[in-house]
């Protein structure tokens, strides 16, 4: 197998350096648009450009990310951004939006394209059809056991990059609307403001009773992963990119974290070639290093081995806790003194921290330390230490961590100080012959071969003649170069002078060479017609907007209830959702819906038992006489999977945001695509109309906000640990979580997978904007039902029916309806504000 890669994160200029000097083979960065990190200091294209060079001499790859959703009017600001970083020799970009992608791939076509873990790929049909489109690597999502990924990694060709460190998604990535439809900040374009680590309660629906008290109440807050003790199975599953989270990370983070797996995957890979079948031991310095940088409670493995519940989650504390060190003591606020036995070194300078209960705990940079009453630099830990300086709510027995440690950051910081710990083997000879000018070959670890020669006869020596080892200590002083000689050959001449000054010249010119012609083997230029070739990509036909066409209704039920006339509803089309093969009524329901159109919805993540469930309930939904397939996810984005008369319409999950992404849908087979609930009215307008390919919208219903692995329910009242299974308790009650505003989002679990699925608090309602979305040249109007009774579900029909019909005056008729709807909490979604 090839050299496994090990993939590191920068947000700016220091953390960059960090990756490249303590071991990343390659370093993922964003632009200063565009990309998943927008609060990160990020770089402009003169700063790409200068990383791009520093990395290729140092035979360090470079990944530009642009894994943001992209509207029409800014597609061709993205393209023009990446043409400068392509013509500086990026080695890949990373991607989210498909329509973006497509372009890259029209315009740029030698460029790998790797799809974002923002693309939800977690299983072999996802990858195939990314890979038929071109893309060379897939990031899988971060829920996949390392099982699964090994049944991936030895059915494809393609690239699999996994991550190994870092921050936690509690939700699918690319699945999760929470922050954008409660904050307006949205995760798909890279403004995510992190709501999964504000505190909530677990409550009873009904009853609004809480029942989470007794396990903190970061309920959606999960430890960050950390895999440095099983490298060896992670490489086992035959993974091609080991990927360490950290974008908005400071460089003294990103030193430590690649410095320390780079020690271990090459641990690892000695102790194989050894015999001893790789296995290794991890030291108990490094975890607390890895610790002392960034923790959450500790770490986990993630999902690597398997759902454990509670076990990855850190419910007390969302931020960085740093490493224990005592309790207090004795607080004396007077002198803002306080007094604790320590378990581990501390020194002036340190971070702490003293958790008291409330959201924002005291802390300070130790600045005075005392020791049996004398003041002192450092404590050993046992030492009784009195921390001086420190003011705010503090108690006996209140809990101190130290957040942060000078020795280890100064340690970490040294790596970029331009002394260059990274080194580049080369070789060399050198020859010095009488009354001719040195000269000085040089070749590289990639066969770059430099051959300079000198500007000064040699003579004869008066007196030292240069000694073969005295040219060799002239030659191999690299000083701040990247460089480094592993083997010289010197030829001289007997009794022979040259000035040292020469030699010295002699090797800087060629290092510099050296040094030019690694860069420049990246470089690229445009072809001859690119600026024909990028109008016509660029160009997308209007949207004509014919308001005669008829607009149909649809509605899709996201829980099916045998006891609801489906039939009686006056909609168009109406999605069933799969689970509900498991009732046996819903056979009979599929075959008396005659008179409307019956599409099968299949959820954006179907993973073990979904899995199954499509395979042997699928069919005969099919052969019931179901028109179509609504579909969440990439990997049921396959035409040949289903029978030809068999319609596929995309989900919203699809995140289809611009033309480019409607033409891509089109292109792999589907009728019809439900549009990103992101997009504003305005840019719902501006979309292209693509033949074949219908445009749906969510008008009304709850939002979906995020799909997770991790049940809140199952792991917070359920018991479900890393040893304990779930007791089933969502089978007895219906929950919510419910926010400091008393905003109760309502938690749906599958009970088929155990995946639970978040919903907004409020349901979106535009009734009055109707006639604007019908304007807008969209095709289906649709409805979302989680929780209505059917009185109100025929309510809701009959009003958009109604609207759809008579436009605005039949609002009238429905107007103690729509007070109901909204005095239960409504929102207008992005239809007005975007994102």
């Amino acid at each position: 197998m090839d050299k496994i890669e090990l993939l590191a994160p920068a947000g700016d200029w220091e953390s960059f350096l960090a990756a490249v000097e303590n071991g990343a083979d390659a370093v993922y960065l964003g632009g200063k648009l565009f990309n998943a990190r927008q609060f990160a200091s990020n770089f402009d294209i003169e700063r790409i450009t200068e990383a791009i060079r520093y990395a290729h001499v140092r035979g360090v790859k470079l990944y530009l990310t642009m894994n943001t959703l992209m509207s029409d009017n800014e597609l061709l600001e993205g393209v023009r951004f990446f043409k400068e970083a392509y013509l500086a020799g990026i080695d890949g970009v990373i991607v989210q939006d498909l329509g973006f992608a497509r372009i890259i791939k029209q315009l740029f076509p030698d460029v790998p394209v790797h799809a974002s873990t923002q693309m939800t790929i977690y299983n072999l049909d996802g990858v195939e059809v990314l890979s038929r489109m071109g893309f060379e690597r897939i990031v899988l999502a971060r829920e996949l056991s390392l099982e699964e990924i090994k049944d991936i990694t030895d059915k494809t060709f393609t690239e699999i990059e996994i991550f190994i460190h870092g921050a936690l998604c509690v939700s699918y990535s690319g699945q999760c609307l929470m922050s954008s439809i409660i904050g307006g900040r949205s995760g798909n374009r890279g403004k995510c403001a992190q709501p999964c680590r504000l505190p909530y309660e677990l409550v009873e629906k009904e009853s609004d009773k809480a029942v989470s008290r007794n396990k903190g109440l970061y309920l959606m807050s999960p430890k960050d992963l950390c895999s440095i003790e099983i490298l060896d199975k992670i490489k086992e599953a035959g993974v091609k990119s080991l990927k360490i989270e950290g974008r908005m990370k400071g460089p003294e983070y990103v030193a430590v974290v690649t410095r320390t797996y780079r020690k271990y995957l090459d641990e690892h890979v000695i102790k194989n070639e050894s015999g001893t079948n790789g296995k290794y031991v991890v030291d108990d310095s490094d975890i607390k290093e890895l610790s002392q940088v960034f923790n959450r409670r500790g770490f986990s493995r993630g999902y690597l081995e398997g759902k454990t519940g509670s076990t990855m989650m850190s419910y007390e504390k969302p931020k960085n806790w740093g490493i224990y060190l005592g309790k207090v003591i004795s607080y004396d606020r007077s002198s803002f003194a306080v007094k604790l036995t320590i378990n581990t070194d501390l020194a002036i300078g340190d971070g702490i921290e003293i958790w008291n209960g409330e959201e924002q705990s005291p802390g300070t940079v130790v600045t005075g330390l005392e020791v049996n009453g004398k003041r002192v630099e450092s404590a050993k830990a046992g030492d009784i230490v009195t921390i001086k300086n420190i003011k705010g709510n503090i108690s006996k027995d209140n809990k101190v961590y130290k957040t942060s440690d000078k020795r280890l950051n100064n340690t970490a910081l040294e790596s970029i100080s331009g002394k260059f710990y990274r080194r580049v083997p080369i070789y060399g000879k050198i020859e010095i012959r009488k009354n001719k000018p040195a000269g000085l070959t040089v070749r590289d670890d990639l066969g770059n071969i430099v051959s300079v020669i000198g500007s000064v006869d040699a003579e004869d020596a008066l007196n030292r003649p240069l000694t073969k080892e005295r040219v060799m200590e002239q030659v191999t002083k690299t000083g701040q170069t990247p460089f480094e000689f592993i083997d010289i050959d010197v030829l001289v001449e007997e009794n022979l002078s040259l000035p040292i000054s020469e030699i010295n010249n002699l090797r800087r010119n060629a290092l510099e060479h050296l040094e030019l012609k690694r860069a420049a083997k990246y470089s690229r230029k445009l072809s001859d017609d690119f600026a024909e070739k990028e109008k016509r990509v660029m160009y997308f036909p209007g949207n004509y907007r014919n308001k005669d066409k008829k607009i149909l209704l649809s509605a899709c039920i996201y829980r099916f209830d045998e006891n609801i006339d489906y039939g009686s509803l006056d909609i168009d089309r109406l999605y069933i959702p799969l689970s509900a093969s498991l009732n046996k009524k819903a056979n009979q329901v599929i075959s008396d819906l005659k008179n409307k159109e019956v599409y099968i919805y299949i959820p954006s993540i179907t993973r073990g038992n979904y899995d199954k469930l499509i395979r042997s309930k699928l069919p005969e939904f099919i052969n019931l006489g179901a028109d179509g397939l609504l579909v969440g996810n990439i990997g049921h984005v396959n035409r040949d999977k289903y029978p030809s008369h068999i319609n596929i319409m995309g989900d919203y999950s699809l995140n289809c945001f611009n033309s480019s992404s409607l033409e891509q849908f089109a292109q792999l087979g589907l009728k019809g695509i439900t549009l990103s609930v992101e997009l504003t009215l305005n840019q719902i307008r501006n979309l292209a109309d693509i033949a074949g390919l219908s445009k749906e919208v969510i008008v009304y219903g709850r939002i979906p906000l995020m799909t997770s692995e991790y049940c809140p329910v199952g792991s917070v009242i359920g018991g479900f640990d890393s040893k304990t299974k779930c007791s089933g308790v969502c089978e007895k009650s219906e929950y919510c979580l419910k926010d400091r505003m008393g905003e109760k989002f309502p938690v749906i679990c599958d009970r088929i997978d155990c995946r639970s699925t978040v919903f907004n608090s409020k349901v979106l309602l535009i009734e009055e904007n109707i006639d604007k979305i019908k304007d807008a040249g969209v095709d289906i109007i649709r409805l979302n039902f989680t929780d209505e009774t059917a009185e109100e579900m025929n309510g809701i029909v009959r009003l958009h029916r109604d609207l759809i019909e008579s436009g605005k005056k039949a609002l009238s008729s429905h107007e103690e309806l729509i007070d109901r709807v909204k005095k239960r909490g409504f929102t207008r979604g992005h239809y007005f504000r975007g994102v």
